[in-house]
């Protein structure tokens, strides 16, 4: 045997099959059928798999494209309430990451250097004794107020800023579904190696999907109202 030698020669010897034995006698040729269902198997095996790991992201990429195309067909004042719903939520996650689970007690200093990272003009109008001795709910109303009227105001002065934020959001879309692409290939190839924990690879892929997809829509409201 020339190619493939060495694999050969230890596949007969697993089925005990001499040296001198004819290559079209019985037992080889049932040893190579057996050989032959297994790796038909396994790779039976592999591309349900793979099928399974592109449903998932299919039906990932159907939702990020509806919502491109729903925000390409919005009107100015749509894509205006769009953001001040983005500008809400951003509010209320940095409130809540910044808010002592077992006590309720708010880190105020790192509220507002959070709300100033991503809404800088609300500087003047969000001082740390306005919020002072609230609770989470109310630190997180007062912030959301004072960023509105800042938002608002800018709209007033900016006539087109209904197409600039339309422009921006789609542009944060792409740039985050693009490494969101990357993120669910390096994931595909870390749970295939799960199954030899004994771990069902396809299971621990829609459990990693959805958490990136989490982080993906998280990640564009974020970049858009950043920018």
């Amino acid at each position: 045997v020339i190619f493939g030698g060495d694999g050969l020669n230890k596949i007969l010897e697993m089925f005990r099959v001499s040296e001198d034995m004819p290559v079209e006698a019985p037992q080889v040729t049932e040893a190579l059928d057996k050989v032959q269902k297994a790796v038909e198997e396994k790779y039976r095996d592999i591309r349900r798999e793979i099928f399974n790991f592109d449903e998932v992201l299919n039906g990932q990429r159907r939702a990020i494209y509806k919502k491109r195309r729903d925000i390409l067909s919005y009107s100015p004042e749509e894509s205006v309430g769009m953001m001040r719903e983005y500008n809400g939520q951003t509010v209320e996650s940095i409130v809540q990451a910044q808010t002592d689970s077992s006590t309720g007690e708010v880190d105020v200093a790192k509220v507002l250097e959070k709300i100033y990272q991503f809404f800088p003009p609300v500087a003047p109008l969000l001082k740390e004794s306005d919020i002072a001795s609230m609770d989470a709910e109310s630190t997180t109303a007062c912030a959301k107020a004072a960023v509105d009227e800042v938002f608002m105001s800018k709209t007033r002065e900016m006539k087109n800023l209904g197409k600039t934020t339309n422009y921006i959001t789609l542009v944060t879309m792409d740039n985050a579904w693009s490494d969101h692409l990357q993120a669910m290939e390096n994931a595909k190839e870390t749970v295939v190696l799960r199954q030899y924990q004994g771990r069902d690879p396809v299971q621990e892929y829609n459990d990693e999907a959805f958490r990136l997809f989490q982080g993906l829509e998280g990640n564009m409201r974020n970049n858009a109202v950043f920018s």
